[in-house]
């Protein structure tokens, strides 16, 4: 997000004024458009009913009979002359071909037309139809001044003039109100009408067409708009500025204040202890509408978030307190655990190493070695149920059962047996550990084993390879008491290896949701070409974390490792 400092924002204020502003001139507009269609509509509707009422007055005092005569005399000489006479309708041929259809009866009902014509407000009328394969409309009586007439069968198109099309005269027909307008620099603003002529049999066959200059009417829109723009201009700025005051004061304040006090906010550190805000509260904003609601949420959001930060501190203080205390019980653990592997491994006979690393930050898996006495030597690797440290707990008491029985002496049954008997007594958790226990004889390679729930051995094969041991197991320890254990027996021979471990190792998982497995754990121990037991562990750990790749780890890894020099 940018900071105002690099990013200039609009003011609020002009934002709102603007948008008044901007409604205010669409409202002008709209109210201009509405009034002159109001003024406009009714005075059109005036001049038709005015121009229809002359053309049929006009019509009835020629006579229809006479106009349908006149009508079928101008159209036969029309469409009988050919058109390349008729198309150059001021040739003396062509005048010669129409005049003879000026007679007496023609003059009569011109005369009636002109004198209708100066009688009233018209600018012309006349009879006409129209041709529709020329496009022209054709004069049949032209009431015009003598030095403008028309005579019957000449026409006026696009070609030499203006003319409306059959579209226009139709709905001029339909309508109460429509009237063609067009401009001309002699007589400025004219409107024009159209009634139809029937004949006998009730069919059309023209039109009386009928001029009028609305100059006047064109005059009252330019004095009423001037007038009246102005005015409601005036009207809509004075309503604007007022409504643009009280916004200002109902919305634009009140935000602007819920703005600074948010800025406000934001920059006092709600994490250092004893820090109690009220910065929204001091507003006390009253408008009595959504701005105050949004006061109110504001100021419940700044309590609600003093109280959040206050259970955050408290929970931080808890977290840290935990984390030093985990901490603590790591070391502790990993004190527990056996580290003195080159002091062991100074014997000739043998040489071992053990690794362990928790899923959190401290585990329940646990190994173990230790001398039972100058000729045998306790191996010990567990996994306990769960993680964490209520495991790692168990796991402790569980090791320290496990050497202290050891130490007694017994077969490994015998010591698993009194382990897991022990563990029954207090065990309100239902918690258990899978364990193997092996007691190895130095002297001979004989190994005494017991396997109560724990993964299967790896042990040297007579092909030298290591290969899985699929002992017999018994019960988890923990789980029941009163379980009785089976030892058996296996020889390492000179440079035969022992290798044991969690279930961690075998259960670790890929991004392909895929388990590392048994065979993995073979073939990667029979890849080592090595005899050291440390550089076998760290170099399967190293396979482990190749194969896991980014996913996280979610069980304790732990791992064992003999070399029997014999």
């Amino acid at each position: 997000m940018k900071s105002s400092e690099t990013k200039k924002k609009r003011s609020l204020k002009r934002v709102a004024l603007s948008a008044i502003l901007f409604g205010a001139i669409i409202i002008l507009f709209s109210a201009v458009l509405v009034e002159i269609v109001l003024f406009i509509y009714p005075t059109l509707e005036n001049y038709k009913r005015e121009l229809t009422h002359e053309g049929d007055f006009a019509t009835a005092l020629i006579g229809d009979e006479y106009l349908e005569k006149v009508f079928s005399e101008v159209k036969d000489v029309y469409y009988n002359t050919p058109e390349e006479i008729r198309h150059e309708q001021y040739s003396d041929e062509y005048v010669n071909i129409i005049r003879p259809l000026v007679d007496d009866e023609f003059m009569n009902a011109r005369n009636i037309l002109t004198t209708c014509r100066e009688r009233s407000k018209l600018e012309n009328v006349y009879y006409t139809f129209f041709d529709d394969e020329y496009e022209r409309l054709v004069y049949v009586i032209d009431g015009n001044d003598r030095n403008f007439a028309f005579l019957p069968g000449m026409w006026l198109s696009d070609e030499n003039g203006t003319i409306d099309s059959p579209k226009v005269i139709e709905r001029t027909l339909k309508s109460n109100w429509y009237l063609p307008v067009t401009y001309g620099t002699v007589q400025g603003w004219t409107a024009t009408n159209y009634t139809a002529v029937y004949d006998s049999s009730g069919n059309v066959i023209g039109y009386m067409t009928m001029n009028i200059t609305i100059n006047s009417f064109a005059r009252q829109i330019k004095t009423f708009l001037a007038i009246y723009i102005p005015v409601m201009v005036v009207v809509l700025v004075g309503i604007a500025i007022l409504a643009a005051g009280a916004i200002n004061k109902s919305i634009i304040v009140p935000i602007n204040n819920l703005a600074g006090a948010a800025r406000k906010y934001t920059s006092i550190s709600k994490v250092e202890r004893h820090v109690d805000t009220s910065v929204f509260e001091d507003l006390s904003i009253k408008t009595g509408d959504e701005i105050e609601e949004l006061w109110e949420t504001m100021v419940d959001m700044e309590d609600d978030v003093s109280q959040a930060m206050k259970q955050i501190r408290d929970a931080t203080k808890k977290q840290e307190r935990l984390a030093t205390e985990l901490d603590l019980a790591k070391g502790i653990q990993a004190a527990v655990l056996p580290t003195d592997f080159k002091e062991i491994s100074a014997k000739d006979e043998f040489e071992l190493y053990a690794y362990m690393t928790p899923a959190k930050e401290v585990g329940g898996d646990f190994y173990d070695f230790f001398m039972i006495d100058d000729d045998h030597l306790g191996l010990v690797i567990a996994d306990v149920s769960g993680k964490g440290v209520p495991a790692a707990l168990f796991m402790m008491i569980s090791k320290s059962l496990i050497k202290t029985r050891a130490m007694e002496g017994g077969k490994p049954s015998e010591i698993l047996k009194f382990v897991n008997d022990s563990l029954c007594e207090d065990n309100i958790n239902d918690m258990f550990v899978t364990v193997w226990l092996g007691i190895l004889t130095i002297s001979t390679g004989d190994v005494i084993a017991a396997n109560a729930g724990h993964e299967y051995p790896f042990i040297t094969g007579e092909d030298g390879k290591l290969t899985l041991y699929k002992d017999r197991h018994g019960m988890v320890i923990g789980a029941m008491g009163g379980i009785q254990y089976k030892d058996y027996g296996f020889k390492l021979a000179k440079g035969q290896r022992l290798f044991v471990y969690t279930d961690g190792v075998a259960e670790a998982t890929n991004e392909k949701n895929e388990l590392f497995g048994l065979e993995r754990i073979e073939e990667s121990l029979n890849r080592y070409d090595g005899d050291s037991p440390e550089g076998l562990i760290r170099y399967m750990k190293a396979e482990v974390d190749a194969f896991a790749g980014s996913m996280e780890q979610f069980d304790d890894i732990t791992m064992l490792s003999l070399w029997y020099k014999g």
